[in-house]
């Protein structure tokens, strides 16, 4: 039986098993050592179960880091010879009740000449679409780091709010994941911070309706300096939308700010990210 949630320090390995970490949020980051560990092989499934295998005989013991949502665990993965099956599952956290979201008035799209925008919107955790992916997050953090240079901001699509915009900048579909490039600006004297990024796809057959699009990785620093800009790259696991479709990226600032909502066309997507 799998470990009633609570403070899991040590993951076990066994030669010829695999160990199973389950959370209830997608994994974003999951990296053994220093990221490059020929001892271990490793999958996420369904975005918040990882699998890991012994691949050599006697794997040293090392480091785990895993991000599920807000939380963060710093464990040890260490081999037994000997070890019951039953301790090679781990729960790390409880899944977050899920809620479904209408797309109704209250969530319209901003005016970046007034900065009018909906505020206290609930959003849901995931939707359940995840495909099965495996996401190494070395790799993915070089591609994202390359795809976010010289990223220049679409302005007609395009929103701000008491003095910080948010624009779309480009898009694109690598190796079973899209990543989308986001360009931040502050025009405030104070930094800018959020706490949390929602990806939304809201298809234009069921507009009632929004589907969250599980975030996996982001290369960007979360707080935009006092009169700074920056770029930021949001990786999810990729879909393919219809020309009249939407993308929605939503940022929650601290303190009680305002959301930031901007809404993106999906025609204005690559053609290959788009199918009839």
């Amino acid at each position: 039986m799998a470990q009633s949630v609570g403070k899991v320090d040590t993951v076990l390995t066994k030669k010829g098993a695999s160990t199973l970490i389950t959370s209830g949020s997608a994994i974003t980051t999951f990296q053994i050592g220093d990221g490059n560990n020929p001892d271990y092989d490793y999958r996420i499934v369904d975005g918040n179960m990882a699998v890991i295998r012994p691949k050599s005989a006697y794997p040293k013991p090392t480091n785990l880091i895993i991000r599920e949502g807000e939380n963060i665990h710093y464990l040890i993965l260490a081999y037994r010879e000997n070890v019951d099956l039953s301790k090679l599952k781990y729960m790390l956290s409880k899944k977050p009740k899920e809620t479904a979201i209408a797309a109704g008035p209250e969530l319209r799209r901003g005016d970046k000449d007034s900065g009018k925008q909906s505020t206290g919107l609930k959003l849901p955790e995931e939707d359940g679409s995840a495909p099965l992916i495996s996401v190494d997050t070395v790799t993915v953090s070089v591609i994202a780091e390359d795809f976010r240079r010289d990223s220049k901001v679409n302005h007609q699509y395009e929103v701000k709010v008491e003095g910080v915009s948010i624009g779309y900048a480009k898009a694109m579909t690598l190796s079973d994941l899209n990543y989308f490039c986001f360009h931040i600006k502050n025009k405030n004297k104070e930094p800018y911070e959020y706490v949390k990024a929602t990806l939304l796809h809201k298809e234009k057959k069921d507009s009632s309706m929004l589907h969250t699009m599980p975030l996996l990785y982001k290369k960007g620093p979360g707080t935009i300096d006092a009169h700074g800009e920056v770029q930021e790259v949001f990786v999810v696991p990729s879909r393919t939308f219809k020309k009249d479709d939407e993308i929605i990226i939503v940022l929650e600032p601290v303190e009680n700010k305002p959301q930031l909502v901007l809404y993106v066309p999906a025609s204005t997507l690559p053609k290959y990210m788009l199918t009839k």
